[in-house]
């Protein structure tokens, strides 16, 4: 019998946002087809020694892909190559330079499926690049590893959302090629803190996150009187920002906006007697766009506090905002 053609099919599947899957050759009665399937790697119990641990946060992943080849003969399994790909993604808050490390595992070689060797393409999309340097059709086997350098050279006061897609080309002497493909988490490349006219600096560098994560700001529980006063209105109404409670705030960057929500719930009010300060200090917060009066009355409330502290909480807000990359209408939760 004469083999004729290699085929590749791909299952797809949902991956952090993305979607995996294959292309496919015409092939003829005699065949042999390179049937790739791929599923993420999440139990803890199938993730090998010495690697990162399956997930995301806002500057981080580790995505491990368990991916092979079923050979088939005219429809019929003779051979299957199986292994685990790892990658480590770390982005960078402050630079728009980042890396990935990515490790092929020793794989598994069942009957006729030897000498299939393998290329990996990497690209991300401008004003992304990646260079890749992993190494090319190495024959599966063997681990191996390699690295990929990015850089994205976004402009001022502007920002980008993209993702690295990988396409994996497998190549076996005397037959037709066959690939497959799947991407990275989605993330966000910014420089919206760049130097405004009149300003001596930028506020910070470029730099990039996972957006999809939503931060949490933890600063505030140290705060003596806003603390609790933020504890007190989370408990009521719709629980906005409060961890848990399915009702994230957003960030809203409009100054004469944030001023406005400001006058909407604490023009023209004096501090009660006994007050611990003369400051109106709102929740939730005037930067958000759930600030002002936009929640009903049972979700929103103002705290009496020391103009001292109502002053230390800008800066945690600023600070945690910069730390975090958030940018306008971003979520994130206020833990107290």
């Amino acid at each position: 019998m004469k083999l004729r053609s290699m085929a590749v099919a791909a299952t797809g599947l949902a991956l952090a946002g993305t979607t995996l899957a294959g292309t496919a050759h015409a092939a003829s009665s005699d065949q042999l087809t390179l049937r790739v399937t791929q599923t993420p790697v999440t139990r803890a119990d199938a993730v090998p020694n010495g690697s990162c641990t399956p997930g995301l946060t806002r500057t981080h992943e580790c995505q491990m892909i368990s991916t092979g080849a079923v050979v088939l003969v005219n429809g019929r399994p003779v051979g299957e190559v199986r292994f685990i790909v790892t990658h480590e993604m770390t982005l960078q808050i402050k630079s728009r330079k980042w890396s990935e490390n990515v490790s092929v595992g020793k794989a598994t070689i069942i009957g006729n499926a030897g000498g299939i060797s393998v290329g990996i393409r990497v690209s991300c999309g401008g004003p992304c690049s990646a260079a890749n340097h992993i190494p090319q059709g190495r024959t599966l086997g063997a681990p191996f590893s390699g690295k990929v350098d990015y850089t994205d050279n976004i402009g001022a006061f502007k920002s980008h959302g993209t993702a690295t897609k990988y396409e994996y080309t497998f190549f076996k002497p005397g037959y037709i090629q066959g690939s497959n493909a799947y991407s990275s988490a989605s993330y966000r490349c910014d420089d919206m803190f760049a130097k405004k006219p009149g300003k001596k600096k930028a506020r910070q560098s470029p730099g990039c996150v996972f957006p999809q994560v939503t931060p949490t700001l933890t600063g505030m529980a140290a705060l003596p009187n806003i603390g609790p006063g933020i504890r007190a209105i989370q408990s009521r109404g719709g629980h906005y920002g409060k961890p848990g409670s399915g009702h994230p705030l957003h960030f809203l960057v409009d100054e004469t906006k944030q001023a406005a929500n400001r006058r909407a719930v604490c023009q023209g009010l004096k501090p009660p007697a006994g007050a611990a300060g003369p400051s109106c200090d709102e929740y939730p917060f005037a930067a958000t766009y759930e600030g002002g009066t936009a929640l009903p009355p049972a979700s929103r409330g103002i705290t009496w506090v020391p103009i001292r502290e109502n002053n230390r909480q800008g800066g945690i807000i600023n600070k945690f905002q910069l730390q975090q990359r958030i940018l306008d209408r971003d979520g994130f939760w206020v833990q107290v």
